[in-house]
Parts: structure tokens; sequence; C-alpha cells
């Protein structure tokens, strides 16, 4: 079973400026050859590996991200580069 990891800028992301470089690079990370891009709802963003089925989601508030979620697996291994590019950290999140 896949987990659910959350990450967030270290100062959250109402003070996170760079939502259009985090979305380019994204975008560049996650090929259509490799990914499954899946837009259920305005403000949502999902890409689903094909070779384990594992996903990211970024959700939006306008143009600006407000939650980074990603699952174990091929989607973490993609991820991590993004992740340590703009200084992401794990968060718990709230309920």
């Amino acid at each position: 079973m896949k987990t659910w990891q959350h990450f967030a800028p270290v100062h959250g992301w109402k003070a996170f400026d760079d939502s259009r470089t985090l979305t380019a690079a994204l975008w560049d990370s996650l090929p259509a050859a490799s990914w499954n891009y899946i837009n259920l709802a305005a403000g949502s963003s999902v890409w689903e590996s094909h070779r384990d089925g594992s996903m990211v989601r970024v959700h939006y508030s306008g143009e600006r991200v407000v939650e980074f979620v990603v699952q174990t697996g091929v989607a973490s291994d993609t991820i991590h580069p993004i992740v340590t590019r703009f200084h992401f950290s794990h968060v718990t999140p709230a309920t």
C-alpha cells in the first residue's frame, strides 16, 4: 500500500511565492510518456505513474500552490529533486 507524503515550504504555502516555477518544474519532471495527467476539478492536478500507479497531487488557489502531496514509489523518487530544489519539508496534514 502506497502512503501519502505531504510537503510544504519551510515558511508555509502562504509565504511561498514561486508557484509558477514549481508548476513548470512538475510539468518538466512528469512527461506524458510516463505519466497520466488527471484534472478532476478546477484547482487540482494529479499525475499518475505508468510504472506503479503512484501519484503526485497538487492543489491550487487561483495560481498559487496550496498543497503538494506525493505517494511513495516512482512518484516520490521522481519528485525528490523538486523537493530538494524548493527546500520543502515533510509536514503532517491538518485534520
